[in-house]
């Protein structure tokens, strides 16, 4: 029996955003995953204000401390109460919170799956390469998919030390980017540029 534990990220915004979150959960839940929503199992913000200041405290202090609270639950839960992250792309942009859950939890080397099933995007259905790098560029676009994703992860994890696969991903990126730099010193012709890139993806393929 599996005991992976799951954190579901993404827009908690409305009824819809927090019905697909819970469709999420329950996804996961049906292969046998335990999951934090945190909808359902973290700290509700506006609730816990509203108490504090009824209690007799300052609304400034009240919210200078669930913020802290909230934002301390939340680390906590990703990179320990927590084996894989799972984050809800969906949206015209990304949810701001969202990525700063996927971040955390990249940089400290948990595994994480990306999924997408909305095509509105500023960059032509896809976004931002700096969110979808996190993913290594692989977004499930279904509740199967995601679930599949969430299995190849975990098993992995049990082979792999992906702390130290990140660490050689990041040296990558920072290797190819080195050399994108160094280019964009000596022209910014789109023609080079593009020539360049074929010739950057030919190097990485062999």
């Amino acid at each position: 029996m599996r005991t992976v534990r799951v954190y579901c990220a993404g827009p908690l915004f409305n009824q819809k955003e927090r019905e697909e979150m819970a469709l999420i959960a329950e996804t996961l839940e049906v292969r046998g995953y335990t999951t934090f929503l945190p909808q359902r199992d973290g700290l509700e913000l506006t609730k816990c204000v509203e108490g504090l200041v009824a209690s007799g405290m300052a609304l400034v202090e009240a919210n200078a401390l669930m913020v802290e609270a909230v934002f301390s639950l939340d680390v906590y839960e990703i990179l320990h109460g927590c084996n894989v992250l799972v984050a809800n792309l969906n949206g015209r942009v990304p949810d701001e919170g969202t990525v700063s859950e996927a971040a955390i939890a990249w940089s400290r080397g948990k595994p994480l799956v990306g999924y997408k099933a909305d095509s509105r995007s500023a960059f032509g259905g896809q976004d931002n390469p700096l969110v979808t790098g996190l993913f290594r560029f692989q977004l499930a676009q279904s509740m199967e998919e995601l679930a599949d994703a969430v299995d190849r992860e975990t098993a992995r994890a049990q082979d792999v030390d992906v702390g130290q696969e990140r660490e050689a991903e990041l040296e990558e990126s920072l290797r190819l980017g080195r050399r994108i730099s160094a280019l964009l010193e000596k022209t910014r012709r789109i023609d080079d540029l593009v020539l360049a890139m074929r010739e950057f993806r030919s190097s990485a393929v062999t």
